[in-house]
C-alpha cells in the first residue's frame, strides 16, 4: 500500500468559521474522490501536540504505484476542465499545504 499524506494549516479564516469549514471539508471530500475509485480510505486528523499543533492531517491510500499513478493522471485530467479547476482552488481559502509526502507501507513477515 502507497499512502498520499497531505499536512494542512487551516488559514484564518476557517478557523473563524469552523463549522462552514468542517461542512466544506466533507463536501470537498465527495467532490474531489467521486469516481477516483483507486484513491482508498481517506482519513482525516487534527494534530493537537507537536511541530504542527491545529494543522490538519489528509491521507488517502492506494494499492500500488500503478493505482498513484493512475489517480495523479485523472486528477491532472481534470484540471484541465476550468469549473473543477477552480473549484479545486478554492482549498486556498481554507487551507495552506505545508507538506505532502508518499509513503510505502512495509510489509514484514512475521515467523
Amino acid at each position: 500500500m502507497l499512502h498520499l499524506v497531505y499536512i494542512m494549516r487551516p488559514t484564518v479564516h476557517a478557523r473563524t468559521h469552523q463549522k462552514e469549514f468542517w461542512e466544506w471539508v466533507r463536501a470537498r471530500e465527495q467532490w474531489f474522490y467521486d469516481g477516483l475509485d483507486m484513491a482508498q480510505n481517506p482519513r482525516w486528523y487534527v494534530h493537537t501536540i507537536g511541530q504542527h499543533v491545529h494543522c490538519i492531517e489528509h491521507s488517502v491510500a492506494f494499492l500500488d504505484e500503478a493505482a498513484w499513478g493512475t489517480y495523479r493522471a485523472e486528477v491532472h485530467q481534470r484540471a484541465k476542465e476550468p469549473a473543477w479547476e477552480e473549484r479545486r482552488v478554492e482549498q486556498d481559502k481554507w487551507w495552506d499545504i505545508i507538506d505532502a509526502r508518499l509513503m510505502n507501507e512495509v510489509k514484514m513477515e512475521h515467523s
